[in-house]
């Protein structure tokens, strides 16, 4: 367990992996079959990544004149899940010490030697909270960026700032596939002991009190349903497409929201995906043979350059652009880590040209969904408000069922949902009309 956790740690640095990517990996190079095992040390990485600012605030103090960045990656990556151990866990000490003799067996005395005495240290350091500024306290309370906090206090009340930051736990979603199910195939799942519970204002969408087995059912292998967030449906119930409607669906893959709109168009109409990678494009093709759909066709374009989109007047455009992916923070906690204010920056104007050619692909009167997984108003309220300024043909209506909170800079109409309020991912939803 203990090299499969700091393995995985090291290849998240290493390939800039997200957890489960890093964990895959290692378990394939160390050839580990034990489930248990690998669950153990998937919770080992998640709650070190989640809490790695104090982590490595804690750390570096014990090394000082000493720094992590001077030390080889897997001694990094052992000190890091030890202090965690040592800090943030439940377990002993004499439990954290399982770790550091592990390391010491497998390590040769020269590679171990920068951090011979570092585990008697690290129990005796200290953050210190009364010597720091308020958006430093807040970054190491609740383990996000300093600059993460204070762009969230620009933007939100101190109140809902803290509530933004505070680690939550939220339930998975379940939709079903109208394409291939019906009623006797949700029963199977009752029988099998699983809990559902079906949400208000989201058809054939049930949040998932134990999704523990869920996958490996026939019904699950055989495309019968799919996990996909609450938001995300919600997305696709906003969109509302009818049968034989033509959809432009761009930055389409993997194709969980493309296979929603197929089954409210009952697989008639033309549904085009569009995606710039070959290989969610593939991704793409896997998950809409297993779950029966057929009126969707995948093309390889870069939607961010003018004049690659397909010349066709679709009766609605969805957008799902590339976003920072802020509003995941709670399911991807190494994303945060990786990111920058010029992250932000880069999105929003990825997410503005792309907006921009995907608006010019719809009819008179059609509908323009646009959606992300971000909690910035950068990459969202500020890129409808771009559309709307440059194109007047474009105004924004109700996304209805109304779920989230109302869109911030006075486009009420958008709708917010973040993990703390509405038990699902952080996310965005506009919904514009092109003026006849």
């Amino acid at each position: 367990m203990w090299t499969l956790a700091v393995e995985s740690l090291s290849w998240i640095e290493l390939e800039r992996l997200n957890e489960d990517a890093a964990i895959r990996k290692t378990v394939k190079q160390l050839r580990i079959n034990d489930k248990e095992l690998v669950d153990e040390a998937r919770k080992l990485v998640y709650e070190t990544m989640r809490r790695l600012n104090s982590i490595d605030f804690l750390v570096d103090a014990a090394l000082d004149p000493n720094n992590l960045g001077n030390l080889k990656i897997g001694l990094r990556s052992f000190l890091r899940l030890y202090t965690y151990l040592v800090h943030y866990s439940d377990e002993s000490l004499a439990y954290a010490y399982e770790l550091v003799d592990h390391m010491r067996a497998i390590l040769r005395t020269r590679e171990y030697k920068p951090a011979q005495d570092i585990p008697d240290i690290i129990p005796l350091m200290r953050i210190p909270f009364n010597e720091i500024s308020e958006t430093q306290r807040l970054a190491y309370t609740y383990f996000h960026p300093s600059w993460y906090v204070a762009e969230l206090y620009n933007e939100f009340s101190e109140q809902q700032t803290e509530k933004m930051l505070e680690y939550v736990e939220y339930p998975s979603y379940l939709r079903v596939n109208t394409l291939k199910s019906d009623t006797n195939s949700l029963d199977s799942l009752y029988a099998k002991g699983f809990q559902l519970v079906q949400e208000p204002n989201l058809p054939d969408a049930y949040r998932l009190l134990d999704e523990e087995g869920l996958t490996d059912t026939p019904e699950y292998r055989e495309g019968h349903f799919i996990i996909q967030d609450k938001a995300s449906i919600l997305t696709g119930v906003i969109a509302d497409p009818k049968p034989n409607d033509i959809v432009l669906d761009i930055c389409a893959a993997p194709g969980v929201k493309t296979s929603h709109y197929a089954q409210m168009m009952e697989n008639t109409g033309r549904i085009l995906s569009i995606d710039y990678n070959r290989r969610r494009l593939q991704n793409w093709e896997h998950l809409m043979e297993r779950l029966g759909v057929t009126n969707a066709k995948p093309l390889q374009a870069d939607a961010s350059k003018s004049g690659t989109l397909p010349k066709i007047e679709a009766d609605i455009v969805v957008v799902d652009p590339p976003c920072s992916g802020t509003g995941l923070f709670h399911k991807t906690p190494s994303s945060k880590w990786r990111l920058t204010p010029r992250s932000i920056e880069n999105m929003a104007k990825l997410q503005k040209r792309i907006l921009w050619n995907a608006s010019r692909h719809l009819r008179d009167g059609g509908t323009l969904v646009y959606s992300t997984c971000s909690i910035t108003v950068e990459e969202n309220e500020e890129v409808v408000k771009n559309l709307i300024d440059h194109d007047p043909e474009y105004s924004l209506v109700e996304a209805s069922p109304r779920i989230g909170d109302s869109g911030r800079r006075e486009l009420n109409e958008a709708q917010r949902l973040y993990p703390y309020k509405h038990a699902s991912n952080g996310f965005f939803i506009a919904k514009l009309v092109k003026n006849k």
